[in-house]
């Protein structure tokens, strides 16, 4: 094609200057340039970050996030044209940005909206989020913008656990991308519409802030109280009491609306309101859920959005009144699975600080919502509002009342705590753990604020102080009892047997078997007999490891008594059950002397044994009781066993009564034994002679607890009160002119 010769010759002189005539063409479609941010380090590649999607009314962007680095497509490349979109000003637009759905990132938008090249990140900013996955905002424009024009969008976004991106920083572990997008003016009226932050409000001041579409240019704001306001977002402050209506006429050079809402703010100035705070504790960066989304305490419920709406002050709205001394269940939830640290103060002085000493719940590293209980202080002023905070953010998080949230949110409620006027209820606990914890720390916990206490470690020692510390130094079980008082009233709280510990604490050796096995295991264990008003009995499941610590739980035997033990398996396989009692507490089952019997059966095993009529057993000690799978050889000390369980209880051996003690023993009527309320009735059989009698009462320890005088007269029955003592096990003895003794055991219940 010969002819075709002279146009290549001339092509180069032709396109050239087409070329550089095109070339302003394409640049004008370029936004203003700005500073060019770089791309996060290769090495963090691996976490997978980045931006996957950007979406803007027509802007649909996918790309392949943190591998990509800093990408600008605001301006048209050759044949590739810009992403690019046009935006009507004072319009509501959904933007969505997607990052990995398994980390989170914070996310960040800014639009040049006066095409400076530069990113005002107080009136530029347009976008805001935290979270993993799709993160979406509402995006308005309003009047001022540049318009005609492509402006520089500029989305970033960075690992939420590292700073916050900006628009001229380096991403870490993430990237930034630029967009175009040209703004119109609109051409349509407002659309009026606003909300205030307290509608109703105990200071006054409320909030306003405008929601009008269609980029109004004017405002005009009506209160309801004779007064106006021309700005956008105004803040009013009421001077009456009273329910007020408002109304907003938003205008620009399309036309005004007008927004009425009647009966919009209630100012109350008859609710009492805390001390203003000394600071807010603001959210400073909220992240992927955390926050507070509801709250309960007492009568007080409240549901409220997460940490995407920062701080919220409820103490007008939201209050409860609470007695001084009593506890309460509390609950705050915390709206997602992503571990929180929850903490609530309250301002006992009402002073608007938060101390050390207010500090009243703290509940960490919870991924469910927080259930727990808070006792009101005595010490909290009466009968005025009182500040109560609450703040939750992320597991590890270093937190303070009044210092920032990073994630989370904190929340402010009101509490009016109300003097106390009834007597106490008393109760107790302890962190008492097993049988070689000699030294026990009581902590009280009464309801109705008591001001004095009165402990009785039933080993005939006491205390005065709120929570005492308390170290055993005989083996024994002890009943523990607690009296609490206030100006109303006092109240005791006895719990039977609560302790037992050996002293020394003597090492038993280890029985275990190769796991859990639902082939073999001990599920009850029960002894009855006749010293015993009440039969001992313990049911369980499988235990680890094929070992259960019952230590905690106490037999109590009588030397020389005879006793009938069963022991149930949680299946009918054939197996062998042996018992010991180390009767000469050397730490030794010992099979020749202390075993108490070696059994083969497939039903429950139900057999006797007797406890030897030797003063050497009295006291405490341990049994042993294992059941193993077709083995009948008794060994107490064999460990990984397989098909097999081992449980270990305490014993208490008191002495034998003398043959006098137990003679007189059908010769007195003691009812109801045992008895509930400490209130029993003594009555001599017939026979016996009228007299008075000398009564002292004894724990089992031997000491004397109660001294009186009764006189019984046979067939007649003689009160006698117990109430004041604990719960608990005692002799009763009485003694007759004639000087024989009449004794019998009460259990009091």
């Amino acid at each position: 094609m010969p002819h075709m010769l002279p146009l290549r010759r001339w092509a180069p002189a032709i396109l050239l200057p087409l070329l550089t005539l095109l070339a302003p063409a394409v640049q004008a479609q370029c936004p203003v340039a700005a500073c060019v941010p770089g791309s996060a380090p290769a090495a963090n590649y691996p976490f997978n970050m980045g931006i996957l999607n950007v979406t803007l009314n027509t802007i649909n962007n996918t790309t392949a996030g943190v591998r990509d680095g800093y990408k600008d497509y605001s301006c048209a490349v050759g044949p590739v044209p810009a992403v690019a979109t046009t935006l009507t000003v004072g319009v509501d637009y959904v933007m969505r940005v997607t990052t990995n759905a398994g980390a989170a990132e914070n996310v960040r938008a800014w639009l040049d909206l006066n095409n400076d090249g530069q990113f005002n990140t107080s009136t530029e900013e347009i976008f805001a989020s935290s979270g993993t996955g799709l993160q979406t905002r509402t995006v308005r424009i309003g009047a001022g913008a540049a318009v005609g024009v492509p402006l520089r969008l500029r989305v970033a976004a960075d690992y939420s656990l590292t700073t916050l991106p900006g628009p001229c920083t380096t991403s870490q572990y993430s990237q930034t991308e630029d967009y175009a997008v040209t703004l119109q003016a609109s051409t349509a009226a407002p659309v009026a519409a606003f909300v205030g932050d307290q509608p109703l409000t105990c200071s006054g001041c409320v909030q306003f802030t405008d929601q009008s579409q269609n980029a109004p240019t004017s405002w005009l704001w009506n209160f309801g109280d004779n007064t106006t306001s021309t700005q956008q977002n105004p803040r009013h402050c009421y001077t009456t009491p009273g329910t007020y209506t408002v109304t907003l006429t938003a205008t620009n050079a399309a036309g005004n609306n007008l927004s009425t809402r009647a009966g919009y703010i209630t100012y109350n100035t008859q609710v009492p309101a805390p001390a203003a705070a000394t600071c807010a504790a603001a959210t400073v960066n909220y992240c992927c859920g955390y926050g507070i989304t509801g709250f309960a305490l007492g009568s007080l419920s409240n549901s409220s959005a997460d940490g995407s709406v920062g701080y919220q002050d409820f103490t007008c709205t939201k209050r409860v009144s609470l007695i001084e001394g009593n506890s309460y269940t509390v609950s705050v939830q915390t709206g997602n699975t992503n571990a929180q640290d929850t903490r609530v103060w309250l301002d006992l002085n009402n002073d608007g600080t938060f101390t050390s000493n207010e500090l009243l719940l703290t509940a960490l590293n919870r991924t469910t919502n927080v259930f727990a209980t808070l006792t009101i202080p005595g010490s909290a002023l009466k009968n005025t509002p009182l500040r109560l905070r609450v703040i939750s953010d992320f597991a590890g998080s270093i937190v303070s009342p009044c210092g920032s949230v990073q994630f989370g949110q904190a929340e402010d409620y009101s509490v009016t705590v109300l003097p106390n006027t009834q007597p106490p209820i008393a109760n107790f606990t302890s962190n008492y753990s097993s049988t070689c914890a000699s030294t026990v720390q009581f902590t009280d916990q009464s309801q109705n604020a008591p001001t004095s206490w009165l402990w009785n470690f039933g080993d005939n020692t006491t205390s005065t102080q709120q929570n005492p510390t308390h170290a055993y130094t005989t083996s024994g079980v002890y009943t523990v009892t607690l009296t609490a008082s206030n100006a109303f009233g006092q109240n005791i709280s006895t719990k039977a047997n609560y302790i037992a510990v050996a002293v020394p604490c003597i090492t038993y050796c280890a029985s275990t078997s190769s796991g859990t096995t639902a082939n073999i295991w001990i599920a009850n264990v029960t002894v009855s007999g006749s010293t015993l008003p009440t039969p001992f009995s313990n049911s369980s499941a499988a235990e680890a490891n094929g070992y259960g610590d019952y230590t905690t739980k106490v037999m109590s035997l009588r030397q020389g008594s005879t006793y009938n033990m069963s022991v149930v398996s949680g299946t009918t396989f054939n197996r062998t059950t042996t018992a010991w009692i180390d009767y000469n507490r050397n730490g030794v089952f010992d099979n020749a002397s202390e075993i108490l019997y070696n059994t083969q059966s497939g039903a429950a095993l139900s057999a006797n044994f007797t406890v030897p009529n030797l003063a050497s057993v009295v006291g405490f000690t341990r049994m042993r009781i294992i059941t193993r799978l077709n083995n009948n050889a008794p060994f107490a000390c064999q460990v990984n066993q397989a098909n097999a369980e081992t449980e270990d209880y305490s014993v208490n051996i008191t002495p034998l009564l003398s043959a006098q003690e137990a003679r007189s023993l059908a010769s007195l009527s003691v009812y109801p034994n045992p008895t509930p309320d400490g209130r029993v009735h003594l009555q001599l059989a017939e026979g016996r002679a009228t007299d008075t009698y000398a009564l002292t009462v004894e724990n089992t320890l031997g000491a004397v607890v109660l001294r009186s005088q009764v006189r019984l007269v046979p067939g007649t029955a003689a009160a006698v009160d117990l109430s004041t003592l604990p719960r608990g096990l005692y002799l009763l003895r009485l003694q007759g002119t004639d000087g024989q003794p009449l004794v019998r055991r009460v259990l009091r219940d």
